[in-house]
């Protein structure tokens, strides 16, 4: 075989798996939508329905290793929104965002000493998008002997529901949810369903739910007491004075499903 045709083949070769891959992409993308389209419908129903209601939903942080706090912030706030991948001139949903801010009309104070651990603590804010006022204290060398850190207490939640197309798996990462920083939580096609999403609607809720153990992929997680122990704390309260009377399910959501109560409840 002379070198022209040998490199003849090879382009072939790759242009051929180029090709299949592109497929199986496609095929993912398709999967996907008709996945994520439902569930961006429900949350759309779900959150305005909470924007309405605005359920007192309690929510408490720990801040700096425990020291420091915030208790008894509120829930408000809900948005959604949804992200749209456009392929052979058609829009398919492959992500979606899930919105809401903890807050309570305070303030917390932090005071901490020497250069170093101030800086940790500013990053610690700054990562985790907390807002916040600081006072450094400086010695007549000009370096920092201690900062008093004042923090609103207005934490953002997000909750990213998106498609990865390569690997045909849909992820969920938490941030700043039942606590302080990120956690992910990965789910097959097949997984991924109104038993998810009813469950995540009671973690937002502040109701017992079974979410954080829900699929293989979680499941293997809390088999393994090193992995688990990354995961997100479970801060599932009792059930709230939220009454909810049982109706016609609404169109699109899950039988028996908050949607359809909490519209009840709007309809009184």
């Amino acid at each position: 075989m002379g070198l022209l045709d040998e490199l003849k083949q090879q382009a072939d070769a790759l242009r051929q798996q180029q090709q299949q891959s592109a497929a199986e992409r496609n095929q993912s993308l398709l999967r996907a939508h008709a996945k994520l389209k439902d569930a961006l419908h429900y949350w759309i129903e779900l959150f305005n329905s909470l924007n309405v209601i605005k359920p007192a939903i309690p929510r408490n942080y720990y801040l700096d290793s425990g020291v420091a706090r915030f208790d008894g912030l509120m829930q408000c706030d809900y948005n959604v929104s949804g992200h749209h991948l456009t392929q052979d001139h058609r829009d398919y949903i492959d992500a979606m965002a899930l919105r809401f801010r903890c807050v309570a009309d305070r303030k917390v104070t932090i005071e901490k000493q020497g250069d170093r651990l101030v800086q940790q603590l500013r990053e610690h804010l700054f990562v985790n998008n907390l807002r916040f006022d600081l006072q450094e204290i400086r010695n007549e060398r000009g370096y920092v002997e201690r900062g008093i850190f004042t923090l609103y207490c207005d934490v953002p939640v997000l909750i990213n529901i998106a498609a990865d197309l390569d690997t045909s798996l849909i992820r969920i990462i938490t941030r700043n949810f039942a606590a302080l920083g990120e956690y992910e939580y990965v789910y097959d096609y097949d997984e991924f369903g109104s038993e998810i999403m009813e469950e995540l609607a009671k973690a937002i809720l502040g109701k017992p739910n079974a979410f954080r153990a829900l699929g293989r992929h979680q499941q293997a997680m809390r088999a393994t007491p090193a992995r688990m122990a990354r995961q997100e704390p479970d801060d599932s309260a009792e059930p709230q004075p939220l009454q909810a009377e049982t109706g016609p399910d609404h169109a699109g959501a899950p039988a028996g499903g908050f949607v359809g109560n909490l519209k009840s409840i709007l309809k009184r």
